[in-house]
């Protein structure tokens, strides 16, 4: 089987498939149904020895799956399967057929960012007493097929491509069936609730009316005058016509006397538009009140239509170390242009912390961009701007001697900045050496910004070899400096910098267009708005010239800046330019003032379209809804923390008392601005019982508010998934769910460094129950616990009846008697499982022998994700004990649903990944990539971003003998970790035993210490959100 796509019907089994709804990719089946077509795809094309394309309908009910039939041909969706995959079906079949080479799969990796429906087409006007239902028999005389952000936006397209009429106010429904009555009922709700007005026969709208919905009844017999079935569909006063028969099952010519043919009929023969089957009219309720909610109006995406130019779609664009503008004004038209250069994130430096508070009050309501604030560091500040770390959680230093003037200043500003937050750093020559050894001393992570010289990125070079985690950006115009006038600070000679390119890091915007600006003395009104317009035309220039490549500008543009800073992923984002289009700059453009080679060379791609959370911002370089308010977010709240260094120190380690500012300056702001601590969040005094200044207010540690885990949970739809469940497996949640928990565990952090805990389950009790040793798990869910005021208590094979010969089920079923929740371990595989079958309260799965330990994957995901910023497109190299290991066999599954993922399984034979394991993957994921060795070769580590290392379990050996001959098969050293990645990391589940060696500690990679304390948080959200419904 070299190639296999499942597409989904809408209408149930009974429908000839010619006649169906054609969803693809499918959106509702269950992926155990998806895996088992697979599976028995395969089965019955090596059972007929099929060589070329067939085709099989399946009926699916329950995770069951029967057959229908199978023909070994092409089908008539063979097309339009093509068409959404973007693989050639039929060449593929021709090749297969011919023995010519072929690649299997050849999307294998690709996430597809949209749906295809495929709908019929009738024509029931042109068959006079033709019966308008749907059976075996095929009627459909066309189709017509249409793309979408989801089913429900592609279906509706490719209805009205079809010349389906959407309704505007009047919707007729007759439902024949109770139990359709009763599965159209919500529907109907949708409907009212969008403002339709609701007309139905007799039988349904009794049913209807019952439940509390306004609907008016018409007759077909003897109807009260105005309220005619036949007059409201012959006059067009029905603008929908919902007709479910009660037996659509059968043509035969004695149904044709019954009211419910006849009113189908004249919907036809009046044009009144009609849906009998219900399925598509779930479908299409749920369509329409999307679209209604929409304002009508559809969000013309790049599937929509095909453009003579190449079309490069590119995630939001990310600038560092932006110019703050001084106004609301100006911030405003700075971050327009900022979007009008598909820039969506941007990090403005404040020069104090009174401009911090200004700046936040000023981009409150007036910024197109997500923003984050960073605070300027100088001589006299150092105290002040440590304790504003909450409020700008980077520090941006200047080291060219109007800002920090000396080295012994920059030492303090590293000692007192948090290790948790950002250091950006402007510096060069002698004192770009200065900061990278204050780095170097201090453990610390830094971003060096706006360098521009080979030797400071050859400094850089050489710390990064001596294990310095530090980063760097080169503003675009920099590299572009030999077609800007002449400047002070910059070197027209740019070939050293390019042939550098591997040693950077970023590309930004910068301040060098306002440099060059006042140098070239160009009248600009707002310096801060330079420079967006024409950063990516100059670099898909240098694209089209061979210097660079589209995934140069991604990762440099977006996905570093984001790692690096730790700022969130921006969903439903991107910036979408044709790649290939020639564009000449007019006069009038801001930018031409102080860049006037642009108006004799014309430069490649433009921006088209951006979109931010899924609402088109601009459109062929205008905004496209100039009357909707700026709907840019402070970032600063939700910024991830860096993981560089040892333990950051506590928040509340900082000296309230010690904040240095213009008192004038800052108790101004402050009563000027939202305040930035209310009254509830902090005491009303310090230790020392004199009243908390407007200073002091800055820097005083406040707990997090419960309402932004309720802000967490609305982003996220609003839907708990986890509530009162059962935690058995991680085959139970998807992605979507997993990213809710690691929103809720950032959370979680941000609470415990601020105030040590969140008391959301007071009064709560959990029961800890470990039938194996443990020290971290067992731990880490009682400190969870209790830091959520919960309380928790404990039971062994050695304290527990147990040890009298209780089973399981009756020690699980006596401790719901006392507890809320219980967390469970046992040696038997699949013995939580049955537990929790008998249990009344929910059980979270501590690990089950060699089975699963799904709270272990969790945290090792979110580990991944805080470190990298992402999981998609990783290479993720699991080593030891792989047939044993629980942690791996979850952990393998939850990678399964990233895209571009490498999953590389390295162990002796006798400990290999399960052929179980690996199935579940390939089948979950076909296109997640499975490598098998024995041997942790050199070019694995050196193509490694994620070493997950885990030990010999010496007590699944039956023979110590056949222990000692493996136990040192793989150990990781110093020697090992210099032929890694510089940014890669080093996991571990822990225990260890001799498999990394004590000196690989100390290594900025080794994150399995600070996986453990993220272990707590992923722990606490898991157990916030089994037992709070909300929050």
């Amino acid at each position: 089987l070299i190639m296999h796509c499942v597409s989904e019907h809408v209408e149930n089994a009974g429908v000839h498939s010619g006649d169906a709804t054609l969803v693809q990719p499918p959106q509702d089946l269950d992926p155990v149904t998806v895996r088992k077509i697979g599976e028995a795809t395969a089965a019955i094309g090596q059972a007929l020895r099929v060589t070329g394309p067939y085709n099989i309908q399946f009926m699916a009910k329950n995770n069951e799956i029967k057959v229908i039939e199978c023909n070994v041909r092409a089908a008539r969706s063979f097309p339009f399967v093509s068409k959404v995959t973007g693989v050639d079906l039929i060449e593929m079949a021709t090749k297969a057929m011919m023995g010519l080479p072929v690649t299997a799969y050849p999307n294998r990796g690709q996430r597809l960012s949209y749906v295809g429906v495929k709908v019929p087409q009738f024509s029931f006007s042109r068959l006079q007493g033709a019966d308008p239902i749907l059976g075996v028999e095929m009627a459909s005389t066309g189709e017509v097929a249409a793309f979408g952000r989801d089913k429900y936006d592609a279906y509706l397209k490719a209805m009205v491509a079809t010349g389906f009429h959407l309704p505007k106010r009047n919707i007729l429904l007759s439902i024949g069936s109770y139990k359709e009555k009763v599965e159209m009922l919500e529907s109907v709700r949708r409907l009212a609730n969008a403002g339709f007005r609701l007309f139905a026969t007799p039988g349904t709208a009794d049913f209807v009316q019952e439940h509390g919905i306004d609907i008016t009844t018409l007759e077909a017999d003897k109807a009260r005058e105005g309220y005619s079935l036949q007059e409201y569909l012959s006059s067009n006063k029905i603008d929908l016509y919902i007709n479910l028969p009660s037996k659509n099952s059968f043509r035969r010519p004695a149904s044709y006397v019954s009211n419910g043919y006849r009113s189908r009929r004249m919907a036809i023969d009046f044009s009144v538009p009609l849906i009998t089957n219900v399925k598509c009219a779930k479908m299409f309720i749920e369509a329409m009140a999307r679209f209604k909610e929409a304002k009508e109006a559809w969000e013309i995406d790049s599937v929509d239509y095909i453009t003579s130019h190449r079309t490069t779609v590119l995630p939001g664009l990310v600038n560092i170390a932006a110019t703050l503008p001084s106004a609301a004004a100006d911030i405003e038209t700075a971050t327009q242009a900022a979007v009008s250069g598909g820039f969506t994130s941007l990090t403005f430096v404040a020069d104090s912390a009174a401009d911090v508070v200004k700046a936040k009050a000023a981009a409150r309501g007036h910024a197109h961009a997500d923003f984050v604030i960073a605070v300027s560091a100088t001589d006299a500040n150092v105290k002040a701007v440590a304790a504003l770390s909450s409020e700008a959680p980077m520090l941006y230093m200047s080291m060219d001697g109007s800002r920090v003037t000396s080295v012994s200043a920059a030492a303090d500003h590293f000692k007192a900045w948090p290790q948790t937050c950002a250091i950006i750093a402007r510096a060069a020559g002698s004192n770009l050496a200065a900061l990278l050894l204050l780095a170097a001393l201090g453990h610390r992570q830094i971003h060096i910004t706006d360098v521009r010289s080979a030797a400071d990125l050859d400094l850089i070079e050489l710390s990064r070899a001596r294990g310095l985690n530090v980063t760097c950006d080169v503003s675009v115009f920099t590299l572009f400096a030999d077609r800007l006038p002449a400047t002070s600070g910059l070197n027209a000679d740019v070939s050293p910098l390019w042939s550098r390119l591997p040693a950077i890091d970023c590309f930004s915007v910068g301040v060098v267009p306002s440099e060059v600006a006042n140098a070239a003395g160009a009248s600009v009104e707002n310096s801060a708005a330079l420079g967006y317009a024409v950063a990516l035309p100059l670099l898909f220039t240098a694209v089209a010239e061979g210097r660079l490549t589209s995934a140069d500008v991604t990762e440099r543009l977006c996905a570093a800046p984001r790692r690096i800073m730790g700022l969130p992923e921006q969903p439903e984002t991107c910036v979408e330019i044709h790649e290939d289009r020639e564009v000449r700059i007019p006069p009038s453009a801001i930018d031409a003032r102080w860049f006037p080679a642009l108006l004799s060379a014309p430069v490649r791609s433009a921006v088209h379209r951006v979109v931010v959370r899924g609402q088109t911002l601009l459109l062929d370089g205008n905004f496209f809804a100039p009357e909707a308010a700026p709907a840019g977010r402070d970032l600063g709240n939700v910024i991830r923390s860096i993981s560089a260094g040892p333990a950051p120190r506590a928040a509340a380690g900082v000296d309230a008392r010690a904040l240095e500012t213009s008192s004038a300056e800052a108790e101004a702001a402050v009563s000027e601005a939202e305040p930035v601590v209310s009254a509830a969040d902090t005491p009303a005094i310090v230790s020392s019982g004199r009243p908390i200044s407007a200073h002091e207010k800055l820097s005083v540690a406040r707990p997090l508010q419960v309402n932004r885990l309720a802000e967490v949970l609305a982003r996220h739809g609003g839907q708990n998934p986890f509530y009162m469940k059962h935690v058995l497996s991680v085959r139970q949640f998807t992605r979507d769910d997993l990213h809710l928990l690691f929103a809720v565990a950032q959370e979680m952090r941000t609470a415990v460094q601020r105030s040590g805990g969140l008391p959301l389950l007071a009064g709560r009790v959990m029961a800890s129950v470990f039938y194996e040793p443990s020290s971290r798990t067992s731990s880490s869910f009682q400190a969870a616990m209790l830091r959520l005021g919960g309380q928790v208590f404990t039971a062994s094979s050695e304290t527990s009846s147990v040890a009298k010969g209780e089973t399981l089920e009756d020690t699980v079923r006596t401790f719901a008697s006392y507890a809320d929740v219980i967390t469970l371990r046992h040696p038997q595989p699949g013995s939580v499982q049955g537990a929790a079958h008998m249990c009344s309260v929910p059980v979270l799965n501590a690990g089950d022998g060699i089975g699963e330990h799904p709270s272990q994957a969790m945290l090792d995901t979110f580990t991944i994700r805080e470190e990298f910023g992402t999981v998609n497109g990783l290479t993720i190299t699991l080593v030891g004990d792989l047939r044993n290991g629980r942690t791996v066999h979850s952990l393998a599954r939850v990678i399964a649903q990233y895209k571009n993922v490498t999953l590389n399984y390295v162990s002796p034979p006798s400990l290999a990944m399960p052929e179980s394991i690996k199935r579940d993957v390939a089948l979950r994921a076909p296109y997640v990539i499975q490598n098998e060795y024995t041997a942790l070769s050199d070019d694995i580590l050196a193509n490694t971003d994620v070493l997950y290392i885990t030990r010999i379990q010496k007590e699944r050996f039956e023979s110590v003998d056949e222990y000692e001959a493996i136990k040192d098969s793989y150990i990781i050293d110093n020697s090992q970790m210099r032929k890694c990645k510089r940014n890669m990391i080093v996991m571990h589940p822990l225990p260890r035993v001799s498999e990394i060696a004590p000196e690989v500690d100390t290594d900025q990679r080794a994150v399995y210490f600070r996986q453990m304390q993220y272990g707590m948080f992923v722990r606490m959200a898991l157990l916030a959100l089994v037992l709070c419904r909300d929050f």
